[in-house]
């Protein structure tokens, strides 16, 4: 019976037997996997951007919510219909916000995004001033149009300008 229960003689065990075997026969994991190049810091024109999209989606938001709170008072006025101010609001919210998040994010689909958007909104804002404000107004111009024209071809090229960088383009590429 002695032999039944008597055991092998432990060997001495040195550090690969100690090892688990899973830990031995696994491969080394690839160069290109160990060390990956961090990723490029956000411009700050590319910020100013995404700030600039933000701002418009929350306008659009505030637009939406003050239609909703004060339809019948709007409703009352001559003009512009609450419900193409609460949907129009909800709009620019719904487009505008993903786009913030792609140019802050750096996703690659936002550079391409940016400038239709941007030039959506300014051909909106002037399709707005120019049929619907203009039966409000007796058919005349607001007396900032000259400042609003500056500004909204200011608001075209910082977009392109912000976009075309080789900063940009490599945090988009990141």
């Amino acid at each position: 019976m002695d032999e039944l229960n008597s055991s092998p003689p432990v060997e001495a065990q040195d550090d690969l037997e100690a090892t688990p075997e899973w830990a031995v026969d696994a491969p080394p994991p690839p160069a290109e996997a160990a060390v990956k190049p961090p990723r490029p810091k956000r411009p700050y024109g590319i910020t100013l951007l995404a700030l600039g999209v933000l701002g418009i989606a929350g306008w659009g938001l505030l637009r939406m919510l003050l239609a909703a709170w004060q339809w019948q008072f709007l409703a009352e006025l001559p003009g512009v219909s609450p419900l193409y101010m609460a949907l129009s609001g909800l709009a620019w919210a719904v487009f505008s916000a993903p786009l913030f998040w792609g140019l802050w994010r750096g996703l690659p689909w936002a550079p391409r995004l940016a400038p239709a958007l941007v030039l959506t909104y300014a051909i909106y804002y002037w399709l707005d001033v120019v049929f619907l404000m203009d039966q409000l107004s007796g058919g005349a111009l607001p007396k900032n149009w000259l400042f609003a024209i500056l500004l909204t071809a200011v608001m075209l090229g910082y977009t392109v300008w912000a976009l075309k960088r080789p900063a940009a383009k490599e945090f988009f590429r990141g």
